[in-house]
């Protein structure tokens, strides 16, 4: 049953107030009186995205509907509205202790960004990222329906241990590739998420995410443009993808890349592992989800094993033990009993 929101004053004025929120929230405009519209979209957006500033007054006939559902340490927000402005000023970066991501995928109307010095305008079908240590202006300029995933920056580094920093903020190309899947998976999960049980929640946030970190592989600015680092993201992407293959050679990724192996060790030069070194170390960091999943609980520890690339339940025993100071059914039993 979907729970309503309620909303608390946690400031002296109206650009301070939040909204405290129940796991699962369904707004409606319809149920505020028009004079107090303005305010009310405020919290709502603020209790949702963070905090924003709704600096003009809207029209008593304002119509908005926001769905929000808790996601596995995430948040997926479904808000349909009529135009608007709002705001993320200096000021309200400061008052955040947590820096989230926000992937925003618009299935009618427009709006219009600004994110940091950059601007740009999205409409149905269009992915846009912005992060809440950025200031951020949006003008919705035609009755807006857009389904955002919020995630934690802690959750996204601790999901995607090789994306050392936040995305920048900008488009994601959807109408091809990874990004298109993204794009439907995002809409898929927003109409699915209040009939997803929450023991596959896990998985789901997991799939998610890895989904979402190839498409934010290609997001590049023209003026930015590295192309050792865009080819780098490249191999990082191959190798993730294949992890599960127990012939993923360095002799491989560079031959699947088209470049030759000695550009491949010197493109690793820029990290702290080599190709090998960050082959082990992506398939003991899936293995030991899966470890702490319960959805692979059925599975032994070799299974696991085996399904991420090792041909040997001991060769991989030893490397986990060496990688985290503990044996993998340690880790399984420490999972379950959290």
């Amino acid at each position: 049953m979907v729970q309503k929101c309620v909303l608390t004053q946690t400031g002296e004025t109206p650009s301070r107030r939040q909204a405290v929120l129940k796991p699962s929230t369904d707004w409606k405009s319809s149920e505020v009186a028009g004079d107090d519209r303005t305010d009310a979209w405020q919290e709502i957006l603020s209790g949702s995205y963070r905090e924003w500033q709704v600096p003009q007054r809207l029209p008593a006939t304002f119509y908005a509907h926001l769905r929000r559902h808790d996601f596995a340490g995430a948040e997926i927000v479904d808000t349909t509205c009529d135009p608007c402005v709002g705001r993320r000023t200096r000021s309200h970066v400061r008052r955040d202790d947590d820096l989230f991501i926000g992937v925003q995928l618009t299935t009618s109307g427009r709006e219009r960004f600004k994110i940091g010095d950059s601007g740009v305008e999205v409409s149905s079908g269009d992915l846009v990222v912005w992060t809440s240590e950025q200031e951020v202006q949006f003008e919705v300029m035609e009755r807006l329906h857009k389904v955002t995933l919020m995630i934690p920056w802690s959750l996204m580094r601790e999901r995607l241990p090789e994306r050392k920093q936040p995305p920048s903020g900008g488009r994601i190309e959807s109408r091809t590739g990874v990004g298109s899947l993204l794009a439907v998976h995002l809409l898929a999960l927003s109409n699915e998420i209040s009939t997803l049980d929450p023991t596959v929640q896990g998985s789901v946030s997991r799939s998610t995410l890895e989904l979402l970190g190839i498409a934010l592989s290609g997001q590049q600015h023209a003026a930015t443009f590295d192309a050792s680092a865009a080819m780098f993201r490249k191999v990082q992407d191959f190798i993730l993808l294949h992890l599960h293959e127990d012939d993923l050679t360095p002799a491989r990724i560079a031959e699947a890349s088209g470049i030759s192996l000695r550009y491949l060790h010197m493109l690793f030069q820029r990290s702290d592992m080599t190709v090998s070194e960050y082959i082990l170390h992506s398939r003991l960091q899936a293995c030991r989800r899966a470890l702490a999943d319960p959805a692979y609980q059925r599975f032994q520890i070799g299974e696991i094993a085996y399904r991420w690339g090792f041909n040997s339940t001991s060769h991989f025993c030893r490397a986990f033990k060496e990688k985290f100071g503990e044996s993998p059914s340690d880790a399984r039993r420490a999972a379950v009993s959290a």
